[in-house]
């Protein structure tokens, strides 16, 4: 019987995860068509703290609400995320992760929006949703029947007992959930689940899950799930009776049988097609199964007038960059990589491969590719304002960075790191992060362009190292210009000097007049440590800005460029740091002398930009 007991507690986990180890399997979304927010907004700025907020109490809880606050009713945003009870922090942080970082992709500008998780559910509005029943949005998902019709009366009557259990004793202590096992006929035992969002009363959670059980289409089906607002209903029906003679099987310890088995992976397989079909290809999926990404010379030819010059954004060791407009009238920005950079067609299929898995507001949009005539075209979104040098460092563009929008794209910079270091898949570095890298659209909200240095990283890998270097002289961490060393600790130090150089106004490589050694790093360190920081920041803002804020802004990127890359924070506690007063980190450490000795190390530079094989881990350069 103890034997019986623990292959049942086996099975029902697998049961209410519905998908074992892929926890961040979609199920379902809501998007209301009422009230939207406009890019660059005040409430898009605060559903980015919102979700900030969710994503970094997902480690430690498996509930919580929290009201990012607006100057005005229509600015604030009110949200929460629930994880199964059954679940380990780790795969509740994972799934959250996941559901904030898909907003804009499953549901662009909405107000109000819920989504599901094979164990999560994330939800924000405009309006207040924290201790209201909402019972008016609800889906089902079902296993097809399967002779279970005998026991609808019992699951009724389980659900009904589990409502009891769930709404009565220290409610306001725990999580309200509760699960059973139920032994309904020989081999067969009914494995059921209920929780409510902890913010509802008792009385509301009764009446949300009574709502929801009367929603729940039963009719013999083997497993079923009921999902509400404010909570859930799951519940399948473990069978273990043994096949029909002469197909019996060895069935060890913690193994169900052939036919429990059959029907867990029915219900697995029926969930990733769910997900499937309200998912986007993505990756290499992209590239190959999608014509739509492929574009056809004649129309690139079209759309940049032949590769006028006056159609031309800008050009670089790669090539020309022009701008394009497609036959149905969008524009375009079009790469055009130069026979001289010597990238191969499997190279440059890395770049348009890695490009089209990438979707995030604060990273370019890749729509497709051309391999034509001799040609290797990567067709991008155009974004108007170009790049952030062209602004930080000419003095009458500069004029237009104030305080706010210096700190807007600080933040937004971080936010696409933060996908690409812990939310993408595969999890990417990208190596060459610079101004010129990072484009601004219409609100001057900034992405991030060019994947040609990025290495990819499974999920048990976060370091590597070359003999080979490349990337731009300043923007790259002492430990890859002198021993080949990389992470995603060299992106963070990119990062902190990009950071410095938005607040300053000047370039990495800016040197006192009295101080001809002293670069904009040690400056800005010096400066840090006279306990005179705010000396730092560009003339240009004057004095409209605030002081708290901007001293938190040199702390995070002092943090950021420390000589230790094991003392430089990660890109989720740079985004906590950047919200949170005050920091509190230990103070930075130095950063590395310039320029570094690279004569010591058996190691090259080869060039300004390269690109990664898809084959290899050797850099070719371009």
């Amino acid at each position: 019987m103890k034997q019986t007991k623990l292959t049942i507690l086996c099975t029902s986990i697998y049961l209410f995860t519905f998908i074992g180890a892929q926890n961040q399997t979609y199920l379902v979304n809501y998007c209301s068509d009422y009230g939207h927010y406009d890019e660059g907004s005040e409430f898009q700025t605060n559903l980015d703290i919102l979700t900030l907020e969710l994503t970094s109490k997902a480690n430690t809880t498996k509930f919580y609400n929290f009201t990012a606050v607006g100057t005005s009713k229509s600015s604030t945003v009110y949200g929460l995320f629930l994880c199964n009870n059954f679940v380990s922090n780790e795969d509740c942080h994972d799934c959250v992760s996941t559901a904030v970082s898909e907003i804009q992709q499953k549901c662009s500008f909405s107000k109000y929006y819920i989504v599901w998780y094979g164990v999560c559910m994330v939800r924000y509005s405009n309006d207040p949703i924290f201790s209201v029943e909402d019972n008016s949005i609800y889906y089902s998902f079902m296993l097809p029947p399967a002779n279970y019709s005998q026991f609808d009366q019992l699951l009724s009557k389980t659900f009904i007992d589990l409502f009891s259990n769930v709404t009565t004793g220290n409610y306001s202590l725990v999580l309200p959930s509760a699960q059973s096992f139920v032994d309904v006929a020989k081999s067969i035992t009914l494995n059921s689940y209920v929780d409510c969002t902890p913010d509802l009363s008792q009385i509301d959670c009764n009446s949300c899950l009574k709502t929801a059980l009367g929603r729940l289409p039963m009719l013999g089906a083997t497993a079923g799930i009921l999902l509400q607002p404010n909570c859930r209903l799951m519940y399948g029906f473990n069978d273990t009776r043994p096949p029909a003679p002469g197909k019996e099987q060895n069935i060890g310890l913690g193994v169900v049988s052939a036919v429990a088995a059959a029907s867990l992976v029915l219900i697995a397989f029926d969930f990733i097609k769910r997900r499937n079909r309200y998912r986007k290809p993505t990756g290499w999926d992209n590239i190959e199964s999608r014509e739509n990404l492929n574009f056809d010379i004649v129309t690139i030819k079209a759309a940049t007038d032949n590769f006028s010059s006056s159609n031309e954004l800008g050009r670089g060791g790669f090539g020309v960059v022009y701008k394009g407009t497609l036959p149905d009238g969008q524009t375009v920005a079009v790469k055009r990589l130069s026979n001289a950079s010597r990238q191969g067609m499997r190279e440059f299929k890395t770049e348009a491969c890695l490009a089209a898995k990438l979707q995030h507001k604060n990273l370019v949009k890749v729509y497709g590719y051309c391999l034509e005539e001799d040609e290797m075209l990567l067709v991008y979104e155009y974004v108007p304002n170009m790049s952030l040098d062209r602004f930080l460092f000419d003095v009458k563009q500069r004029e237009l960075l104030s305080w706010e929008a210096r700190y807007r794209i600080i933040v937004g910079i971080a936010r696409g790191l933060s996908y690409l270091h812990e939310d993408s898949d595969p999890k990417i570095i990208h190596r060459d992060l610079k101004p010129s890298n990072i484009l601004l659209n219409a609100v001057m909200n900034p992405k991030i362009a060019d994947f040609g240095l990025a290495k990819m990283f499974g999920e048990d890998q976060s370091q590597g190292d070359t003999s080979r270097i490349a990337g731009t002289f300043g923007y790259m961490a002492p430990e890859y210009v002198i021993a080949g060393k990389f992470s995603n600790k060299s992106d963070i130090f990119s990062y902190g000097v990009i950071l410095l150089e938005i607040i300053s106004g000047k370039r990495n490589n800016f040197s006192e007049p009295n101080s001809p050694d002293e670069n904009l790093l040690n400056y800005a360190w010096r400066l840090w440590n006279e306990g005179d920081p705010l000396m730092l920041i560009d003339s240009m803002i004057k004095t409209d800005f605030p002081k708290n804020e901007a001293e938190r802004c040199i702390q995070v990127g002092l943090m950021c460029i420390q000589d230790d890359p094991s003392k430089r924070p990660n890109i989720d506690s740079v985004l906590l740091m950047l919200h949170t007063q005050p920091i509190t980190v230990l103070s930075p450490g130095s950063p590395p002398a310039f320029p570094y000795n690279r004569a010591k190390q058996n190691v090259s530079l080869e060039g300004s930009q390269c690109l990664l094989s898809d084959t290899s881990t050797e850099l070719i350069p371009r």
